[in-house]
């Protein structure tokens, strides 16, 4: 289960193979969706104000507060993974990752989750190729960042460590090493 506060209203919000539940915090039901799907593995996440989560056919399911859903397709396959925040989606099925409207082919590979970071007012999105240890971050845009891939056999993890203007992520490199880059 996952929770999410809108407007001022708790919802507590989990899925099954073919139905979502909202609830409230005493575990009432909140919502209930006019229609259903058969949901992926993905999470849920509060993307554009509408409860959304994927269905095993790749497309975008969303529920509103009111129970109205809706279905949008992202020409995505049945193994897909994505992250979303509440302005921006990121999807990647094959070598393609989707950001927002935008779509960036990447070498074919085994990609891990894209991953959001929100940091000094700028979107980052990162995904690591595990077959070449090759550690991809993008803007908001689908643009690379300068100075990548990197090396890295892991997901990152991205914040302002030092304190200065430009974040750091942090990604494995070994079974016992960690390694810091700095994005300029």
């Amino acid at each position: 289960p996952k929770h999410f506060r809108i407007g001022g209203k708790d919802y507590i919000v989990l899925k099954t193979k073919d139905k979502l539940y909202i609830l409230d915090r005493r575990g009432d039901s909140r919502v209930k969706p006019k229609s259903t799907a058969n949901f992926s593995s993905e999470d849920i996440y509060v993307y554009n104000g509408l409860f959304a989560t994927t269905t095993t056919d790749g497309d975008l399911f969303s529920v509103d507060t009111k129970g109205n859903t809706s279905t949008e397709s992202l020409n995505l396959n049945t193994q897909h993974h994505m992250d979303a925040t509440s302005k921006t989606l990121a999807a990647i099925t094959d070598n393609k990752l989707r950001i927002k409207s935008n779509t960036v082919e990447l070498d074919f590979g085994i990609y891990s989750v894209p991953k959001i970071f929100y940091i000094n007012d700028k979107i980052y999105v990162s995904v690591t190729d595990m077959q070449t240890n090759k550690v991809y971050l993008f803007d908001s845009l689908g643009k690379p960042l300068p100075n990548f891939p990197v090396y890295g056999n892991s997901a990152i993890d991205m914040d302002n460590a030092d304190g200065d203007r430009n974040p750091e992520i942090i990604v494995k490199s070994g079974t016992d090493e960690l390694l810091m880059y700095q994005v300029n």
